[in-house]
């Protein structure tokens, strides 16, 4: 295992992480539902939660609730919506416990399964994953998720059942690895499997998303897909070379076969419908080998401007007699690069 940093005193045994985005309505059983399992970890525990930049009165909300929580809290506000997966290393950045677990503030996955990931944990298997044994979700989102993770294991050569899920236990030594991480698209279980970290993989309960639904809307969903399938492999400009190639022997092909037939019939292949498909065909392939490179090209492009993963407009520390510390910009926002 990697070499951690130092560990202070008071570090408590657990941090829940918790992305928070427009959530106002749901932090009432974010804190009874957590509290209660927060209550019967030994070495005690805190409560991490990220406000993705909702306009609503999420951040206020939470920090009056926070003042009367019998647990440490730490509410931290980036400047604005960055995404579900920044929002998450935010709190990771931010969390300080031994052992972290994320978990979606929908509570599909139940705060209650928490111990069972903990107990999963040991030496050998340092990151603990739930996955939806009985996934309440679209069947089209869970054809989604199963494509997505036979490419992602091939990719990275995990063996994972369910990478789409987000409820999951961290030891101390693979947060601190996963922060040294720069890149700007971080999908946060296959970053996992990347760095080839052992990964248990438990059933757990899943709940439905009651009537809100989901927060992915269908441009958010085609940007994370995008991500995914270029973000861990160049498989796919493979795949768009074999594609090349493929259209570039068709063409030869074509133009040998009707120069034959010139030569043999003594006459010009009538019609114009074939030399129409075929040079359709052609653009098309074109244009699918410019759309590949170009995905590959805008990565690059935003990799190449260095901008940080997030930026924190607020961070607070709330304590169990509701003293609250407000740090400053300059020390929440330095990690987030």
């Amino acid at each position: 295992m990697p070499v951690t940093s130092f560990q202070p005193i008071d570090r408590p045994q657990l941090s829940i992480v918790i992305p928070l985005y427009r959530d106002e309505d749901s932090l009432e059983a974010i804190f009874d539902r957590c509290g209660a399992v927060m209550d019967d970890v030994p070495g005690g525990a805190e409560l991490v939660l990220v406000d993705d930049g909702g306009l609503d009165a999420t951040t206020p909300r939470a920090l009056a609730r926070a003042r009367g929580f019998r647990h440490p809290v730490q509410i931290v506000r980036l400047a604005r919506n960055f995404g579900q997966h920044p929002a998450v290393f935010a709190g990771l950045s931010a969390a300080t416990g031994q052992v972290i677990v994320t978990l979606d503030s929908d509570l599909q996955y139940p705060p209650e399964e928490i111990p069972t990931l903990l107990a999963a944990m040991d030496d050998d298997h340092p990151v603990v994953s739930g996955y939806r044994a009985d996934r309440k979700d679209p069947m089209m989102r869970r054809v989604i998720t199963r494509t997505l993770t036979r490419y992602l294991n091939r990719r990275t050569g995990a063996t994972l059942r369910d990478f789409g899920s987000m409820f999951r236990a961290y030891d101390r030594a693979t947060v601190e690895l996963m922060l040294t991480l720069t890149e700007r698209h971080r999908y946060v279980p296959a970053v996992v499997a990347w760095l080839g970290i052992p990964i248990r993989e438990i059933p757990v309960s899943h709940h439905g998303r009651g009537a809100a639904g989901s927060r992915y809307r269908l441009p958010a969903l085609v940007d994370m897909t995008l991500d995914l399938i270029t973000g861990y492999s160049v498989f796919p400009l493979r795949v768009v070379t074999v594609i090349g190639m493929f259209a570039a022997l068709i063409g030869l092909a074509s133009t040998v076969g009707f120069t034959v037939y010139r030569i043999v019939a003594g006459e010009a292949v009538s019609g114009t419908t074939s030399a129409f498909a075929l040079v359709f065909f052609l653009i098309t392939v074109q244009l699918l080998l410019l759309a590949g490179i170009g995905e590959y090209v805008g990565r690059v492009y935003t990799e190449a401007k260095g901008r940080p993963y997030f930026l924190v407009r607020d961070h607070y520390d709330v304590d169990v007699s509701g003293d609250v510390v407000v740090h400053g910009r300059d020390d929440s926002d330095a990690s987030g690069r």
